[in-house]
């Protein structure tokens, strides 16, 4: 995670995981521009994973298509959360996009 925050361009503030016996990970990774995240069950071969990320200089699709490569997915299933979208009201809003499960491109060595 610390290296997809990195591709993602983000600055890293603070990293904290902890592992569970006999295996599966939780952590998360702090950046300035908010933080991403992971959860893993090996056991059933899935990955819950958020890349929250603001402002115009990092990008959260890069450093989920790194992690993506890196955990070896064969698939990923993912929900853009656009935030803090002006609304007409002059209220903030935010918009969802689902983006159906699609295979991921594989790194060659």
């Amino acid at each position: 995670m610390v290296a997809a925050a990195k591709e993602a361009n983000a600055e890293i503030l603070k990293v904290a995981f902890h592992r569970f016996e006999p295996h599966g990970v939780s952590g998360v990774v702090v950046i300035a521009e908010s933080h991403l995240s992971i959860h893993t069950w090996p056991e059933s071969g899935y990955a819950a994973v958020d890349f929250y990320t603001c402002g115009d200089h990092t990008d959260p699709w890069r450093a989920c298509e790194y992690a993506a490569q890196e955990l070896h997915a064969d698939s990923m299933l993912t929900t853009e959360v656009k935030r803090g979208i002006a609304s007409t009201n002059g209220q903030y809003t935010h918009v969802v996009h689902e983006h159906a499960g699609r295979a991921t491109a594989k790194r060659s060595a």
